[in-house]
């Protein structure tokens, strides 16, 4: 199971001041699934993690990878362009954090002139 993930989701939940029963409410499973998905004694599906991204407020793609799981839109990017996409990645994988901001701001403008 995902120690990290669970381990980031307590930490969310507790910064925030959210209780077990009551993040479990807001996702919509039981207080003992939060509880398994905190100590990593579960793996929970894609659905759940959105729910809980949503409730504590936190990146959606930051959780997903975490969780070894790849956001349904970003699947639908790809598959669109199925070569095209991993070797773009493949290409830009030793960018540092910074080339890739910049790289994106990029992209935005090119994007936002074309409207």
């Amino acid at each position: 199971m995902n120690k990290k993930l669970g381990e980031l989701i307590r930490g969310l939940r507790k910064k925030k001041g959210v209780s077990l029963r009551a993040l479990a409410k807001q996702v919509g499973v039981s207080f003992v699934n939060i509880s398994y998905i905190e100590n990593g004694r579960i793996k929970t599906s894609q659905e759940v993690l959105k729910k809980i991204s949503k409730a504590l407020d936190y990146d959606l793609d930051k959780l997903l990878s975490l969780a070894d799981k790849v956001d349904d839109e970003i699947k639908n990017i790809i598959n669109k362009m199925p070569a095209e996409v991993p070797d773009f990645l493949r290409t830009a994988k030793n960018l540092s954090k910074k080339e890739w901001q910049e790289l994106t701001e990029q992209i935005k403008n090119k994007k936002s002139n074309k409207s």
